[in-house]
């Protein structure tokens, strides 16, 4: 080989070993940006997934919050009470005896008893007696457990969110506060108070606010009437109804006012006992609002306090032994006092007390309910 043909042959093998290694380069840098842009559109995902889990946290409503529904776009006229027909209790010779003497205790203290109303039925046989218990009266408080039961109703059915309501349910039931329960009756009518309000609205927001009553009036509770709020409120300001809360009274000359007898509170206390109401799930965590231990039985019977509402004290739980459950809900106005309970003994004895009393002269006695309390608990134990 010629000296000129292999100067030749190394320049072409410089060059192809220049191509390789340039190759080999851009490969790697090619390669390199890929991984970069990889890297940077990871990064891009992860921070955009941080900000909807940071949005997320902060949209949580919290226990206090409204429910997220829009009130107009509700409508529970089709929601229905999952027992139609009321229970068939049979007529006792023996419970009566044990109502009549609850009436005589009344006599004996020379009060009314055109006011008065009794039902009693012992929950494992079925049997049960009354006095006056059809007839309808002002049951002040004890209506809110007809509130609880609807509020239960839609969210069950997911309408309305539990987790919003705990703290109203507290106030309402343990405290009977007003306040709280004006809350839940706005809820669960999916109406609010305006304080101006007439035609076509006042008719809308009047026809929502009764669908309280349909609820239960098609279960068979015939006539009932759960859909006045109970005064005073302080948000708005109410001492008395105003407003909206006004056109369901009609006129201040002829109020309408909630009527319930103790035939129906004492069917609803059975259905709840029962877990029957709304739904057995429903029904346990009601009964668990409804329940006053002993511990606050001891502490409450005979606190004199008036500025707090107190649920045992001149209620039929005063004078419970300690050993003896209580479920219940009392209600006290200048002009009534009610309560209703489902008592257990520790041997198992299960019976509903609802006593109406609907005078001045049963609210100021604070005496006759935990009498009565005894006297039925007295004649249910020795009952065979």
């Amino acid at each position: 080989m010629r000296i000129s043909d292999k100067k030749r042959s190394a320049q072409l093998l410089r060059l192809r070993f220049a191509s390789i290694v340039i190759g080999v380069a851009l490969t790697i840098a090619s390669i390199g940006l890929v991984l970069l842009k990889q890297q940077n559109a990871d990064s891009t995902e992860k921070g955009a997934k941080e900000v909807n889990q940071s949005t997320a946290v902060r949209s949580t409503p919290t226990a206090s919050a409204s429910p997220t529904k829009s009130l107009e776009s509700i409508d529970t006229s089709k929601l229905a009470y999952n027992i139609t027909t009321s229970p068939q209790f049979t007529q006792s010779k023996q419970l009566e005896k044990i109502v009549n003497r609850v009436v005589d205790l009344a006599k004996e203290k020379n009060l009314p008893t055109q006011p008065l109303s009794i039902t009693l039925i012992d929950i494992k046989t079925g049997k049960t007696a009354g006095y006056q218990q059809e007839k309808f009266r002002y049951p002040a408080s004890v209506v809110k457990l007809f509130w609880m039961v609807y509020l239960y109703a839609q969210i069950e059915k997911e309408i309305l969110s539990e987790a919003d309501f705990t703290q109203y349910l507290d106030e309402m039931i343990k405290k009977s506060d007003n306040d709280s329960a004006s809350y839940i009756v706005d809820k669960i009518s999916h109406t609010e108070y305006q304080e101006n309000i007439q035609g076509e609205e006042s008719r809308n927001w009047k026809k929502k606010r009764l669908q309280v009553n349909q609820y239960f009036q098609q279960a068979g509770y015939d006539n009932i009437n759960v859909s006045q709020k109970t005064f005073p409120i302080s948000s708005p300001n109410l001492s008395q109804p105003e407003g909206s809360e006004l056109i369901l009274r009609e006129n201040r000359e002829n109020l309408i006012r909630n009527q319930i007898s103790t035939q129906q509170v004492a069917r609803l206390l059975y259905e709840i006992y029962k877990k029957q109401s709304v739904s057995s799930n429903s029904s346990k965590k009601m009964a668990k609002w409804l329940t006053i231990d002993a511990q606050k039985r001891n502490i409450k019977k005979d606190d004199e306090n008036s500025d707090e509402f107190n649920p045992v004290r001149g209620f039929l739980s005063a004078s419970l032994p300690n050993d003896v459950d209580f479920k219940g809900k009392a209600g006290l106005t200048s002009n009534s006092r009610n309560d209703a309970g489902i008592i257990t003994t520790p041997d198992g004895k299960t019976y509903i007390l609802v006593v109406f009393a609907d005078d001045e002269a049963y609210a100021s006695d604070w005496d006759l309910f935990p009498e009565i309390s005894r006297l039925a608990l007295n004649s249910m134990i020795k009952r065979e």
